[in-house]
């Protein structure tokens, strides 16, 4: 008789225990969902705000134009050293493999 009561009661400690896991695992469930969403919501507002629309929508309010001429900078391999660049005034001029 005490071994089936002893086994009735471990049979039900298990089964609260499980039960308790399970519905913490509900809960963690449900706040991955809601920050998940939030997310969500904050990569589709910023996603807008770099939208060609807004980009050109603000330009326009800072006074920018479109260009009336584009130059097309040449390709260079990485590999080569790039020379200095010339200034028209004094600026300091620091070598690449110094820095």
């Amino acid at each position: 008789m005490t071994i089936v009561v002893l086994a009735l009661a471990l049979s039900l400690a298990g089964s609260m225990f499980e039960a308790n896991r399970q519905i913490e695992i509900h809960s963690l469930q449900s706040q991955l969902l809601q920050e998940q969403s939030t997310y969500a919501v904050q990569v589709g507002s910023l996603t807008n705000l770099s939208a060609p629309s807004q980009i050109a929508t603000q330009a326009g309010a800072l006074h920018l134009v479109d260009p009336t001429s584009v130059t097309q900078v040449p390709s260079t391999s990485l590999d080569a050293p790039l020379s200095l660049p010339k200034f028209s005034g004094y600026a300091p001029a620091t070598s690449r493999t110094i820095r």
